[in-house]
This record gives C-alpha cells, sequence and structure tokens, in this order.
C-alpha cells in the first residue's frame, strides 16, 4: 500500500506534506528509532499511524501524557479502524487499592505473588475480556477474581494507549512517545517535611549531608515499606512518597522541597513525535524527519533582566514586577511562567486552573503539574527567568547540558499556549540568560532583544500594531 491510497482508503484528504512525510517516516522505521517534529496543526498523529501502517510495524504502544490526548488518538484509531485499548494504572485498576491505599504500589510490585486476584490470571479467558479501554475492561471483570490491571496484557490491539509512566510491557514492535520532550525529561517536587513525615513512619533517620538524595537512602526506604507491608502494617504516606522518590533519575533538595528529575530511555524501537524535538535528537542520537515550521511567533528578550540565583534582590524582583505591570496596560489574559523561587516575588497569584472567559495574570510554576493535553489560550506568555537547574545537578551523565534542560522547559512551557494553529500570542522571554539558548530558540521563535522597559513597550506596541486583535 502507497500512502495515497491509505488516505482515500481511510477517507481522508492529506494535508501538504502528509504524504511525503508518512512514506519517509515509513521508511525511516525500519533501520531504528526516529524523530518525528511536525508544527502544532500538522497533523502528526494521522501521519506516524499511516507510517506504521506502511512500515507493516504493528502493535505498537503510544505513550500520552494525560487522558485527553489518550482519547484524541483513540479517536484517530477508530478512523481509520485500527484496533486500540487506552490502559491505565494501578491507581484506577487494582481492586485492593481502598485496603492498601498509597502502598498499593508496592503490594502489586513486590508481593503480587500473594494477591488472589493476581492468582486468579490463570482462569482468565481473553476472548471475554476483549475491551477499548480500562473502563469496559472493569465491567467486564466486575464479580470475577481476576486482576484488571495485569489483565490489560491479554488485550489485542493495533495499537495501545498508555501513559507515560505505566510499567506494563505490552508485546509490540515498536513504542510511540507523543509529546517526547515530555516524557524524557520531566521534574516534579513534593514538600520536604512530606518526605520526614514518611520516613517517620518508616522509622528512618533523615539528616541530610547534602543537596542529593542518594539513590540506596531510597532504596532502603522502598525495602522498608515490604518488609511493613509482610507484616501486616500500613503506612499511611510513605507508599506515595517513597515511589515519587524512585521513579527520579536525580533527586535534591532545594528551599525546602524535594525535587525529582525523571529521565526515561526507551527499551525499544520508537518514533519521538513532538513540534519541538531539538535538543533530544542529540541525546538520543537518532534522525529526525523535520517538517519546517511555516509560522513562528514573536519572542521579546528582555536582556536587563535576570533571576541569576546571585543577582536575584528585591529590585530585580521589582524589574519583573514592573514588566507584569506594564503588560497589564497592553493586555488582557496574560500567562505567566516562574520557578516557585521567583514566584513568590511576583504580584500575581498562582492557579492550578485558569477559568473559562478568565481574564488578568495566570501564573503557573515552570515545572509545575500542568502538562500537555491543555490549551490556555492567551494574548501573551512571559518566561519569568530562564528555567535552569541548580549547578550541582550533574545533567551531564544523561547526556544533558544546563542549556539543553532550561531550553527543553521553556518550549513546554511556551508550548502550552501554542496548542493550535491559530495561537499566536506574544512571547516574552524576561532574562538576559535567553541570548545563550538562541541558536535553539531561533528555530521556533522570531527572537527580539530589547535592552530596557522602555523599547520594549515600544517593541509591543510595534506588536500590536501588525496584530490587530
Amino acid at each position: 500500500m502507497n500512502p495515497e491510497e491509505f488516505f482515500r482508503k481511510a477517507g481522508l484528504k492529506p494535508r501538504p506534506l502528509q504524504l511525503e512525510a508518512a512514506k519517509q517516516l515509513a521508511e525511516m522505521i525500519d533501520t531504528g528509532s526516529v524523530g518525528f517534529q511536525a508544527p502544532t496543526g500538522f497533523g502528526k498523529t494521522i501521519t506516524v499511524l499511516a507510517a506504521i501502517s506502511l512500515a507493516n510495524a504493528f502493535p505498537v504502544t503510544w505513550r500520552v501524557r494525560t487522558h485527553e490526548i489518550a482519547k484524541r488518538i483513540a479517536e484517530d484509531c477508530a478512523l481509520l479502524n485500527f484496533p486500540f485499548y487506552i490502559a491505565a494504572g494501578r491507581e484506577k485498576l487494582c481492586p485492593l487499592k481502598e485496603e492498601y491505599k498509597s502502598n498499593t504500589y508496592y503490594f502489586c510490585r513486590f508481593l503480587k505473588f500473594k494477591c488472589p486476584f493476581f492468582k486468579g490470571l490463570s482462569s482468565i479467558k481473553p476472548e471475554n475480556i476483549f475491551s477499548v479501554d480500562y473502563d469496559q475492561l472493569l465491567r467486564k471483570l466486575k464479580g470475577t477474581e481476576i486482576c484488571p490491571y495485569y489483565a490489560q496484557l491479554y488485550q489485542q490491539a493495533h495499537v495501545y494507549i498508555i501513559p507515560y509512566s505505566l510499567g506494563l510491557s505490552f508485546d509490540v514492535n515498536l513504542e510511540v512517545i507523543d509529546e517526547a520532550h515530555n516524557m524524557v525529561l520531566d521534574v516534579y517536587s513534593i514538600p520536604e517535611a512530606k518526605l520526614r513525615e514518611a520516613l517517620a513512619e518508616l522509622d528512618i533517620h533523615y539528616e541530610p549531608t547534602g543537596d542529593l538524595i542518594q539513590q540506596a537512602f531510597i532504596e532502603t526506604a522502598q525495602m522498608k515499606i515490604v518488609e511493613l507491608l509482610e507484616r501486616g502494617k500500613m503506612p499511611l504516606i510513605a507508599g506515595r512518597v517513597i515511589a515519587m522518590l524512585a521513579r527520579g533519575t536525580i533527586v535534591w533538595r532545594e528551599e525546602g522541597e524535594i525535587h525529582i528529575l525523571k529521565f526515561i530511555r526507551p527499551r525499544k524501537r520508537t518514533i519521538f513525535v513532538s513540534a519541538t524535538l531539538e535538543p533530544l535528537q542529540k541525546i538520543y542520537n537518532i534522525p529526525v524527519l523535520e517538517i519546517p515550521v511555516q509560522r513562528k511567533p514573536e519572542a521579546l528578550i528582555a536582556t536587563w533582566m535576570t533571576t541569576r540565583f546571585h543577582e536575584w534582590d528585591y529590585k530585580m524582583a521589582k524589574e519583573y514586577n514592573d514588566l507584569i505591570f506594564l503588560l497589564r496596560k497592553h493586555f488582557q489574559r496574560i500567562v505567566v511562567f516562574a520557578t516557585k523561587r521567583v514566584a513568590r516575588s511576583l504580584r500575581a497569584d498562582y492557579v492550578e486552573e485558569a477559568p473559562k472567559d478568565w481574564k488578568g495574570v495566570f501564573l503557573l510554576f515552570s515545572r509545575g503539574k500542568k502538562g500537555e493535553g491543555v490549551n490556555i489560550e492567551s494574548e501573551v506568555v512571559v518566561v519569568a527567568g530562564a528555567p535552569y537547574l541548580p549547578p550541582f545537578i550533574h545533567v551531564e551523565k544523561l547526556g544533558l547540558t544546563h542549556d539543553d534542560v532550561a531550553t527543553i522547559t521553556t518550549i513546554q512551557n511556551i508550548g502550552r499556549t501554542l496548542r493550535h494553529p491559530e495561537n499566536n500570542p506574544l512571547i516574552i522571554l524576561a532574562d538576559d540568560r535567553f541570548r545563550k539558548l538562541k541558536p535553539t530558540l531561533d528555530r521556533y521563535y522570531t527572537n527580539i532583544e530589547t535592552d530596557d522597559l522602555h523599547s520594549l513597550d515600544k517593541a509591543i506596541q510595534k506588536y500590536k500594531a501588525s496584530h490587530p486583535s
């Protein structure tokens, strides 16, 4: 089958360059892992599904960050008549989750051979549990003693749509990572007080001697949880807290919080899909099929500002608040991304989710919970400070540089306001260190440097004159 026939059978009219991209990607899949970079609105999902079909590479797993994206992938599979299954983790499927609560992961991973539902898998009849998603599977297994979580491995599909962190290993030929820039580098945090509370439950002494949390310390805590479960005791919060730390590649302390950097190296032949793959392609040493960006949003770099740790004081905080005040004069909807350290000094309230028809300043943490699958429509998006990791975090062992990490996070943040082709916010990069990142950022944005608040104001007025609302 050729690409033209694929789209014709699907009843779809290919968008510009989709046929060529599907054909070339199909050829590249045969040689190993590849990257596919295309702008928002190109139709990446259909193109990748077409390439997989042309390469006869089904079945595949398709990793996604949110359930909303999973449903969108499923809709495209249904359109193309590809059988699919949307999987879920233990927190949704384990029959004993109410009993074990935050310890479910540890019971299931280390003590599953004592579980009556895991033992019940021996009586499973795959033809009786065929489902399109985990909800349907739960309904079919209701009243049985069969584990729904592991029963997912008995599903028959062309495309298994699974969360990033799902540990099940489906028998597939290929893996697709959707919005790959998010999966390979994710940073999240918990209050250090929570870790102290968890370790107190485990009767483990915690007196940190440095900024890094050693992996051996985390492994000791994990084994203590398993030991308690074997004795019939249930820690209240330790299971969830230690599991979060265990998923991290690098764990460190900073300003009263524990930060966890998760870095994933896929084990199978993989297609990395994103609108912004660079600089990830050098990490994995993969060829990338890149569809050129047709429209680059405009970005103004505020070169007189910085959130560099040793230069951050009340005067610099005032500069950032003056910037927000200026933007309020020009725009009604302003999204600001900042680290927690910087956000505490800004005259704006942190919110998890913008209300419908919102106006004002919407402040989010640079590495906060809001991820892919959201569309924050705004007139302007500000990255208040280049989001660097602390210098004592040695990302070099991951094949990264600190500039790479700051670039990836910046692109992620801005991308949350560019979910659709019609989205066209003005971008403000408020830190002189963004000039270091320009070689990569220039691939995605038209970057213009400004050297004080007055010149930024003039650039905004010029932008508004050329972009009438």
